[in-house]
């Protein structure tokens, strides 16, 4: 017997190699998420640019304003077009969606400030875009990560209704 080799492996040494390959997954998963964590933030950031846009779009082109409404928990926002004029709605097209933001991100109070450089308005819950494309404020739309403090913030400019995003907090970025 002393000649004979073993063939296989024993319990022991396939215990010990999962528990390395279980230990090294457990602190490469939080590093991961991590590294990726800003995917979210920019992908929250270019949606709501695109919400944005397609407002000021569907604002010009049928005439009438257009809003958005972010949920008190800040994770959902919602565009429809504003009635408030009396205009029958059945004779409109009539477009309304809600969105979600990415897992993990959520929005933080809106500022508005008024277009002459007068001073802030104060925060909202809603971004109203006029029936040509601009808007009565420039808003302030910041996301951020729940468990973290990096963000994204995306801004309207009333007067020329330019949308644009940037990192917030220095952060490198587009």
């Amino acid at each position: 017997m002393a000649g004979r080799r073993r063939q296989g492996y024993t319990l022991l040494e396939v215990l010990l190699v999962l528990a390395i390959i279980v230990i090294t997954t457990g602190l490469a998963i939080p590093l991961m998420d991590n590294m990726f964590g800003g995917n979210h933030l920019v992908q929250a950031g270019d949606l709501v640019k695109s919400r944005l846009n397609e407002m000021r779009t569907r604002a010009k082109d049928e005439g009438r304003k257009y809003k958005m409404t972010i949920s008190e928990d800040g994770a959902i926002f919602r565009v429809e077009p504003l009635t408030e004029d009396g205009t029958d709605s059945a004779t409109l097209v009539n477009f309304q969606t809600e969105d979600q933001l990415p897992k993990d991100v959520v929005f933080r109070p809106c500022t508005a400030v008024s277009c002459d450089g007068e001073g802030e308005v104060g925060t909202t819950q809603e971004i109203i875009i006029n029936s040509d494309g601009t808007a009565a404020f420039d808003y302030e739309i910041p996301l951020t990560g729940t468990s973290e403090s990096r963000g994204v913030v995306v801004r309207l400019r009333g007067l020329t209704g330019a949308i644009s995003s940037a990192p917030m907090n220095g952060e490198s970025g587009r």
